[in-house]
């Protein structure tokens, strides 16, 4: 028995269905954690039959395949809890079906007790970004975060987006500028029609042919959005291409318009704006991500809840693990590059929860192609030689060289994603059948 103040410690598993070998095994390989065998009730999905025990897990348990019941059960499955599948006799058929119902992993009930337990244990520390408050549906409009500036900065859009005065956005490359100026369209005018958005630098490359000066170019802009009463708006994205003279004017030509004329420019180390303009007229001046770290979870799990409702699948969790890491980096790119990020992650990782190897596929492998002196290719052309002088003689020397070097891609990848043969396999473009040919016939070599 398990003490009653050992239980309020350990993290809670919970066993969907009674107490049979398999979750003897478990449990007795498993000190660290505490097991408890369950009957699933149907009713509600796999977190809500979670949550009422507390449990950090879940842990279900199938013969050969999942029954109707065990398929509506899990088609409610939201990652926000993990699960995990274990199954008695099953098929690759019966795994790809568990993945697709966005479970945390899935094992073959006579896999050693260790390497499950070790994944469980994974899978306890998953962080709840499920949990992070969401901000009103409103402000999803805005800027996404619960950083003082940003809260400052979503209050100071929404006033200014009722006024008809010039408004300049300022911040690093990806930090949200079009996309506050999206949502303050939307908040001024209520319009269906798309966002009247201009760049600078096709302005720019449109005077050169028209022969009229850019400001001119706004100007007739702004007449347009003006004649179109529902879309009294304008946008112009890269406002730092254009000098300091011209920006004055077609700000102040935007003054005197009934038009929201709204400006980004792009801040860097190269790019600063003159102060005399910035002054004269109402900006607003957006942190970077890594000033605002806080607001990562939050962020994250807009963004996976959006995949999800766009790809029509389970929302993926986060591991605690990949939060830190993605809170200790610096994101030059800011949301822009984490957006990316995080749909590459989606699209690369089978299992319902993001973890620190999608993290590292995903920002590169960092191969040093020139590893001690040698060049690993020109080893590989001498091999070719060496061991397949008649073939070669033939004409077949392409052929050997790229299958050793499809090899020597292969033993790169493996590692990097702890020699998950279906997260390799995707990786690589290849199907899982074709990988093991390849790692056996490279056995046989």
């Amino acid at each position: 028995m398990v003490p009653l103040m050992m239980k309020s410690v350990l993290s809670r598993v919970i066993y969907c269905g009674p107490e049979d070998p398999v979750f003897k095994k478990l449990a007795r390989t498993s000190a660290d954690l505490y097991w408890e065998a369950r009957p699933i009730h149907f009713t509600g999905s796999p977190q809500q039959f979670a949550r009422q025990s507390k449990a950090r897990a879940l842990v279900l348990k199938v013969k050969n395949e999942f029954d109707l019941k065990h398929q509506e059960w899990l088609s409610r499955n939201d990652s926000s809890i993990p699960v995990i599948v274990l199954c008695q006799n099953g098929t690759i058929q019966t795994a790809i079906q568990a993945l697709q119902y966005g479970v945390f992993e899935y094992f073959c009930a006579a896999q050693n007790a260790e390497t499950i337990v070790e994944r469980i244990r994974e899978a306890t520390s998953v962080c709840p970004v499920w949990r992070a408050k969401r901000p009103m549906d409103r402000d999803e409009q805005l800027l996404l975060g619960t950083h003082p500036e940003i809260l400052q900065i979503n209050e100071a859009a929404r006033k200014l987006a009722q006024e008809r005065k010039p408004i300049l956005l300022r911040g690093e490359h990806g930090a949200g500028k079009e996309h506050l100026a999206a949502g303050m369209y939307k908040l001024s005018t209520n319009a269906t029609l798309p966002f009247p958005r201009y760049d600078c630098r096709q302005l720019l490359e449109l005077c050169r042919y028209d022969g009229r000066p850019l400001p001119e170019l706004v100007q007739l802009k702004l007449q347009e959005s003006r004649k179109t009463s529902e879309t009294r708006f304008l946008f112009l994205s890269h406002a730092e291409n254009l000098s300091g003279d011209q920006l004055g004017e077609v700000l102040e030509r935007g003054s005197r318009s009934k038009v929201t004329l709204v400006a980004s420019y792009q801040e860097s180390e190269k790019s600063r704006m003159d102060e005399r303009v910035a002054n004269s007229l109402p900006f607003l001046s957006i942190p970077s991500l890594r000033q605002r770290k806080e607001d990562i979870p939050l962020i994250a799990e807009y963004f996976l809840r959006k995949a999800g409702q766009e790809r029509k699948s389970h929302k993926k969790g986060i591991s605690e693990e990949l939060m830190i890491a993605m809170q200790e980096y610096a994101w030059p790119g800011n949301i822009q590059e984490f957006r990316n990020v995080i749909e590459r992650m989606i699209m690369l990782e089978p299992s319902g929860i993001l973890t620190s190897n999608t993290w590292h596929i995903c920002q590169g492998f960092g191969i040093n192609f020139q590893q001690d002196g040698d060049n690993p290719f020109s080893a590989l052309l001498e091999d070719a030689l060496m061991s397949n002088e008649a073939q070669w003689k033939e004409g077949h020397l392409y052929e050997i060289f790229m299958a050793k070097m499809e090899r020597m891609l292969i033993d790169l990848v493996l590692p990097k994603v702890d020699f998950n043969q279906a997260v390799a396999a995707r990786i690589l473009g290849i199907s899982r059948n074709t990988l093991r040919e390849r790692l056996k016939s490279g056995e046989s070599d």
